[in-house]
């Protein structure tokens, strides 16, 4: 600011032309529209039905009723055969895990190629000791 004038004399604001801006408004205006109400189109199918949208609920004749309980019994059906009904073997990457549910080798207990049991090392017994010997702590 200059001393004692009260102005900024940082550059200068270039004047505002009123006609450019009025342009601009219309052409916003024009490809944007502000709805108060809305109403839904009856008439377009919609994309992904809502069940509890009382206009997307659809009218089926007896005849279609009966198809669509058997195919909902031959669906539940498949679904608890599960994947090994279908495919003798895994088809994807992701079907071998879990696919094969028994090992394939007995496993032998004293056999300590592989049965590896967890041993108790100097720490967990120290830890063991430590919470057995405190008064407080009750089972």
């Amino acid at each position: 600011m200059a001393a004692g004038t009260g102005k900024c004399t940082f550059g200068n604001r270039a004047p505002i032309d009123i006609h450019m801006l009025n342009e601009i408004i219309s052409r916003e205006v024009k490809h944007f529209r502000n709805y108060k109400n809305y109403r839904p189109n009856f008439k377009a199918v919609p994309i992904a039905s809502k069940f509890y949208a009382a206009h997307d609920i659809m009218k089926y004749t007896e005849n279609e009723n009966k198809k669509i309980e058997e195919y909902r019994k031959e669906v539940g059906q498949a679904r608890a055969l599960g994947p090994h009904s279908k495919n003798p073997l895994p088809v994807t990457t992701s079907h071998e895990y879990g696919w094969y549910s028994k090992p394939l080798v007995a496993m032998d207990r004293s056999d300590r190629r592989f049965y590896h049991p967890t041993r108790e090392s100097i720490h967990t017994k120290i830890e063991v000791i430590i919470r057995m010997s405190n008064p407080t702590q009750k089972k």
